[in-house]
């Protein structure tokens, strides 16, 4: 049997999160148009009868970026780096490669295990991925190199044939059916802020956080869930309440239609948004 920790690096927004739910098979990472969306790293657990690939979905690198949150995520994705069986490095073809790109080639480089390079979006048209010479010229002392889909799950079968070929035998570190290592609580609080930024697109920074309080299985089998959702400044807070409540409800709405659909049972949202300057030192 073959086991080991896959991460996936690259900077942020190539479709890390998107490439991990297409290998596992479910939403366990969420995914926005935004950078740093992934807050911390989140692990997805492939079940095969070759054996098990726990997938590390690691926040891009920010370089330049001197604020508590760009920091902590840059430690992150460091501390990933550490004790893992293989790295797959996913590149996106329609953005340049650029001084966030060389600083991880530079990282991975010094790495003594397995790599695989990945070049994600391979069903864009192809004036779209002017940078695919580019991508395909890369170097970091990888196995192979891929061009892939993950929205189309195109070529992943051939990726993680590969990947069982490299990683060494062991047990399995998770029991079958567990699918990521997010507890009920995490992942909720992750699909609320999912449903925030992809409300308000480009209008919200990337400076929000949310926390469950309450999550209650109520006697009629359905689910009643209180969440503070946490911004900087009290100009975000009127952006994600909107004129008369109208965002955060919509919000609420989106949520519940998820939950519903993943579920099979009604639920009831309650949303609250607060302030405080500080809560990427309280909450990180």
């Amino acid at each position: 049997m073959k086991s080991g920790f896959v991460v996936l690096a690259g900077r942020s927004n190539v479709g890390k999160s998107t490439l991990m739910n297409a290998l596992v098979g479910s939403k366990v990472s969420i995914v926005t148009p935004k950078p740093q969306t992934t807050r911390r790293p989140v692990r997805g657990i492939l079940h095969d009868p070759r054996g098990q690939i726990v997938f590390v979905d690691t926040p891009g690198i920010f370089l330049g970026k001197k604020d508590v949150l760009s920091k902590k995520l840059n430690e992150f994705v460091r501390e990933q780096l550490e004790g893992i069986d293989l790295v797959v490095y996913v590149l996106d073809p329609s953005r340049r490669p650029g001084a966030e790109e060389e600083n991880i080639q530079k990282i991975l480089r010094k790495l003594a295990v397995p790599k695989l390079v990945v070049i994600n979006k391979s069903d864009l048209p192809a004036e779209k991925k002017f940078a695919l010479d580019s991508m395909r010229a890369i170097d970091v002392g990888q196995k192979q190199t891929f061009e892939v889909s993950a929205i189309k799950r195109s070529e992943l079968n051939r990726l993680v044939d590969i990947m069982f070929s490299l990683l060494p035998e062991g047990d399995a570190y998770y029991p079958d059916l567990q699918i990521t290592d997010m507890n009920h609580k995490q992942w909720l609080e992750e699909l609320i802020r999912e449903k925030a930024f992809l409300r308000l697109e480009q209008e919200l920074p990337y400076s929000v956080a949310v926390r469950a309080e309450e999550i209650e299985t109520r006697d009629d089998g359905s689910t009643y869930i209180q969440a503070t959702i946490w911004t900087t400044e009290e100009r975000y807070k009127g952006m994600i309440i909107g004129a008369k409540g109208r965002m955060l409800k919509q919000i609420g709405i989106d949520i519940r239609k998820e939950l519903e659909a993943v579920t099979g049972r009604k639920a009831f949202i309650e949303l609250r948004v607060k302030t405080d300057p500080k809560w990427p030192q309280r909450f990180m």
